[in-house]
């Protein structure tokens, strides 16, 4: 077995493990959106709602807990 195996078969465990991942957190059920924010409570608009399915912060809360 060469280099170029050695990687293709890393490379298919890497996607392998990357498609599990992916269907479970498919499979996880979300929860509905939320109109007021569970940390300040301020309301969190339509579109942010939309596009983020299960969303439970305003986007203000959403950065400050990504810090």
């Amino acid at each position: 077995m060469d280099a170029v195996d050695l990687v293709t078969r890393e490379q298919l465990r890497a996607e392998h493990r990357f498609e599990q991942q992916r269907k479970a957190l498919a499979a996880k059920p979300v929860p509905p959106s939320a109109t007021d924010c569970a940390e300040c409570g301020n309301d969190i608009p339509e579109g942010r709602r939309s596009a983020i399915k299960g969303v439970q912060l305003c986007t203000e809360c959403q950065s400050l807990s990504e810090k």
